[in-house]
């Protein structure tokens, strides 16, 4: 029994948690497309609850960390700040992680400065109104949304309806979106269409081996698609692929 409490005992001083909090600041509404959310960080470590004095404020540290990282300009805005905590116990250790995040506007780019919409039939192969793949460090997955408009700066306006691109839609580079729209004229602009089946090869990243298998283009752009296939468990999933690759 006391063997067996032992282990009990070490496991729960090895064993880590963390706990997290935060909260948001909604700052002045800023009528300029959204290019990302940038962030700072600032942390520090505690041994049995010792330390940390050489940190004093811990916000400020991680906020001068952000303006370093992304200087404020006059046509670079940020706004709606937001603070997280990450609290960690990993007996004897206790670890603090502030990062302070907000929205970065592109105040170069007015909506009001945006192509005339029946001026233009394609830009880069993309049409006003065109389902759109997205692929961004500035979401968590390939996600759906419609162009909304092509801007200045080689860039393009894309909604999707809701809260997750904003309100007035995000500015994306064409490279980080997919033409999901099955159309002849996609051979035309991209090489290929929609729906076109390709082997490819794939690596489980479990066992590490390589393996061929079929995969279907549900988006295109210029550089690469994204292609949808089976797993070996059966599960379906997305990735983009340079387009060349789906040719060798």
């Amino acid at each position: 029994m006391k063997k067996v409490f032992s282990i009990l005992s070490l496991a729960l001083l090895l064993s880590a948690c963390s706990f997290h909090t935060g909260n948001i600041s909604s700052g002045t509404p800023i009528d300029c497309p959204i290019m990302y959310i940038a962030s700072g960080t600032a942390g520090t470590t505690r041994f049995l609850e010792i330390g940390g004095l050489n940190k004093d404020a811990l916000i400020m540290e991680a906020k001068n960390d952000l303006y370093r990282k992304h200087p404020y300009t006059k046509n670079i805005k940020l706004s709606n700040f937001s603070v997280d905590y990450k609290n960690t116990f990993f007996f004897p250790f206790h670890t603090t992680k502030v990062t302070v995040s907000a929205d970065v506007y592109n105040c170069n780019i007015k909506f009001s400065d945006s192509l005339d919409d029946k001026s233009v039939f394609r830009v880069n192969g993309f049409k006003i109104g065109d389902e759109v793949f997205i692929e961004s460090y500035m979401i968590p997955e390939i996600s759906l949304g419609k162009v909304m408009n092509h801007l200045a700066g080689n860039l393009v306006l894309v909604g999707d309806g809701g809260i997750k691109l904003g309100k007035n839609g995000t500015a994306f580079s064409y490279s980080s979106i997919y033409r999901a729209v099955k159309d002849p004229e996609n051979v035309r602009y991209f090489g290929i269409d929609i729906g076109e089946k390709f082997p490819i090869s794939v690596v489980n990243y479990e066992t590490g081996i390589k393996y061929k298998t079929e995969c279907t283009v549900i988006g295109i752009n210029h550089e690469s698609a994204i292609v949808e296939f089976i797993t070996t468990k059966g599960k379906t999933l997305r990735m983009s692929i340079e387009k060349e690759k789906l040719h060798q």
